[in-house]
């Protein structure tokens, strides 16, 4: 398969997503924050939300590839699950059990598929293995943690033309995220033939502070893409990923957007969505208070440097500009105080667009819905009352790997 992301959208052709697995039992009331939920939720019904939203996909003629079932694929190689555990294993501070999970004597490719999502305690560990390992109150400690937003597919890789962006996430337990997901890309015979232009394996100097997020990447066209400065995603990545981008020659342009450093605002994405060429959905409260905009450009030289050029664009004149047309704001929950904050936060402005206004909504952002619909919009409402519990939308759950040029 072979990338290409243009726009934002244009007709939805290929996506790769996780359904919610194991790993969200392991939430519990005194461990929920520090994987970044702010509730627990049930897990069957959570499921079900899912293939519901998968089904509206497959009803689209859109195909839908789960990153679990490649990662099982690959996991069968000795070599490249050799690779994985040893980077799992010491980002998870337990380098001396990567041989033994490796090995296949203890747990087969599926069940190490999924407990590299659903990880792996000192007791299961030592009900596998027959050695015990020392942990305080001789209670069960995690030696591989859960990740439970791994559902979340949009934040740990992301397609900008016909590259991909491995990324360097902002929390630590949510690091294995991106490890698995650019593990499948380098090594699935579906994509190996790819190129990961920022983050690969082999760009040691591509980590941290330099973090950056799927979510806060908005591709406008072949030669612009914006991205988010935000609570996950650092100013100097940005500079850094353009002149990546650059050469390669994906983009000409890309601009540096600033939003609060707040939860709620987590991602670009969260604030501001495309539904079609020129039509935006926005949280005004953040998006009319952005403060700053850089413009990044080459520099003309072969080593990728780049121009940070302030810009003395408006925001809207930018989209203007760089989408040819009139730009069309659509307020969240159409603009109405109490409501538009309250859908802002269940995810009304991260909107899924399948074609050029098309877009999966979740059903309880009535308002947001409403205000989509009088433009012209056709809303494919999904059930959310558990996939909306961490924090995230239909875009948050998708990296879309193929879309028709618009």
């Amino acid at each position: 398969m072979k990338f290409q992301i243009d726009n934002e959208y244009g007709k939805l052709e290929a996506v790769l997503v996780h359904r919610p697995g194991r790993e969200i039992d392991r939430l519990m009331h005194d461990n929920m924050r520090q994987f970044l939920f702010e509730d627990i939720p049930f897990l069957r019904r959570m499921q079900e939300e899912h293939d519901a939203f998968v089904g509206k996909m497959h009803e689209q003629d859109v195909e839908v590839v789960y990153l679990e079932n490649l990662l099982a694929d690959i996991l069968g190689n000795d070599i490249t699950r050799a690779a994985v555990l040893r980077t799992v294993c010491q980002n998870a501070g337990v380098p001396a059990i990567a041989d033994e999970m490796t090995s296949l004597d203890h747990w087969d490719k599926t069940e190490l598929t999924d407990l590299l999502f659903a990880g792996l305690n000192s007791e299961e560990y030592t009900e596998r293995i027959g050695r015990r390992i020392p942990s305080p109150q001789n209670e069960p400690q995690y030696l591989l943690p859960p990740i439970p937003n791994a559902y979340f597919s949009r934040d740990p890789a992301v397609v900008v033309r016909d590259v991909a962006i491995s990324s360097k996430m902002h929390h630590r337990v949510r690091v294995r995220e991106s490890v698995l997901t650019r593990a499948v890309l380098e090594n699935h015979p579906e994509f190996k033939t790819n190129t990961i232009v920022y983050g690969g394996t082999d760009e040691p100097t591509e980590d941290r502070p330099y973090t950056i997020e799927g979510g806060d990447v908005i591709i406008l066209s072949p030669d612009a893409v914006l991205v988010g400065a935000s609570e996950r995603t650092r100013s100097e990545t940005i500079e850094m990923l353009a002149g990546k981008c650059f050469s390669q020659g994906q983009v000409k342009r890309v601009y540096e957007v600033p939003i609060p450093t707040e939860r709620s605002f987590m991602h670009l994405d969260t604030v501001f969505t495309v539904v079609d060429r020129g039509m935006i959905v926005w949280y005004a409260e953040v998006m009319q208070q952005v403060k700053y905009i850089h413009r990044y450009e080459s520099d003309g030289g072969d080593e990728g440097g780049v121009n940070r050029v302030p810009e003395d664009r408006s925001f809207v004149d930018i989209l203007r500009d760089e989408f040819g047309t009139d730009v069309t704001l659509i307020d969240t929950a159409g603009g109405t105080g109490q409501f538009a904050a309250r859908e802002q936060r269940t995810d009304g402005t991260n909107t899924l667009a399948i074609a050029p206004r098309v877009a999966i909504t979740y059903e309880r952002n009535e308002r947001t819905t409403a205000a989509l619909e009088e433009h012209g919009v056709t809303c494919i409402g999904i059930d959310d009352s558990e996939l909306v519990r961490g924090l995230g939308g239909p875009r948050c759950m998708t990296m879309p790997l193929r879309r028709a040029p618009a």
